[in-house]
């Protein structure tokens, strides 16, 4: 009787094992981490072009930028609200970010892709800046993006500027790469849209990208010529900004103060959302703005 006692006692031991062990290979299972799939060669949004990327603004409860090309953020009634990922920058008439310094990556760059997403809804009254680098020396500053408070509520007049240092900047109706009239932005109010805008210095060439989709620009937008090419034209060649100081998100430079004057009645800080505000000093491949708009907009 003693003995078969020992021998129940043993079976039971090593059937509890068995049990405990396969429990634990399930939980393995179950719990263990599925690898995200990879898109367009890269499993998540800082992956790409990571060498090229100076300036990250994801706006997580802060104004500050993560790879410390622009520093000394100072916000003005700035709140935050949902954003693609995360929290997001909330604009309105009164708020805008100024930082005091300018590393020279930025200073210095020669080709650039300028990459956000924004919400925001149509305006009246004048032009909203979405940021600025200012210059001390110009009252168009060297290089900003803005939205104009005019046209159809269901489009977006957008203007992007650059600076060149022999012609007074990257010239395109007027001192603008503007997309308006048969280029105008359509589609783009009351959900967030990824905007990405690209200037490569080595081929005079821009590229405007909404929701990871190439925009099908005219030669005369796409291509920065001094005259055709065919008979002889030359490149507008790399960017160069000059006399740089400060940086502004959501507003004009002449909303720093000195040394600029008072704003204009027409200048308008930008009253919607913006979020994952990046600078990469090249201009990115199709490839990677693509891969850049489904990580983000998978929050990754």
């Amino acid at each position: 009787m003693k003995k078969n006692k020992y021998i129940f006692l043993f079976a039971s031991v090593l059937a509890y094992q068995f049990f405990v062990s396969c429990s634990e290979d399930s939980i393995d299972k179950v719990n263990s981490p599925i690898p995200y799939e990879s898109i367009g060669g890269y499993e998540n949004s800082d992956d790409v072009a990571a060498s090229s990327l100076i300036a990250k603004f994801s706006f997580e409860n802060t104004v500050s930028d993560s790879k410390n090309a622009i520093t000394g953020g100072v916000g003005t009634n700035v709140t935050y609200g949902t954003g693609i990922k995360g929290q997001a920058y909330k604009g309105s008439s009164s708020s805008f970010i100024a930082y005091n310094a300018v590393a020279s990556s930025l200073v210095d760059i020669k080709s650039i892709t300028v990459s956000m997403w924004i919400n925001t809804n149509p305006h009246t009254g004048g032009a909203q800046s979405l940021f600025m680098l200012p210059k001390t020396t110009d009252f168009w500053g060297n290089i900003f993006s803005l939205i104009e408070g005019t046209g159809p509520a269901e489009t977006m007049l957008m203007k992007n500027h650059l600076q060149k240092d022999v012609t007074p900047s990257i010239a395109w109706s007027g001192q603008f790469i503007e997309h308006s009239g048969a280029n105008v932005l359509t589609n783009m109010f009351g959900t967030w849209k990824h905007v990405v805008w690209t200037y490569s210095g080595a081929s005079s060439t821009y590229s405007m990208y909404i929701d990871g989709k190439k925009l099908d620009l005219p030669a005369s937008i796409a291509k920065r010529y001094t005259n055709d090419p065919a008979s002889g034209g030359v490149g507008y060649g790399d960017l160069a900004n000059s006399s740089v100081s400060k940086f502004i998100i959501g507003g004009f430079q002449q909303h720093l103060g000195a040394p600029w004057g008072a704003a204009d009645g027409w200048m308008l800080n930008y009253t919607g959302l913006m979020d994952e505000f990046r600078i990469y000093n090249a201009a990115l491949s199709d490839n990677e703005v693509v891969a850049l708009y489904k990580l983000e907009k998978d929050n990754r």
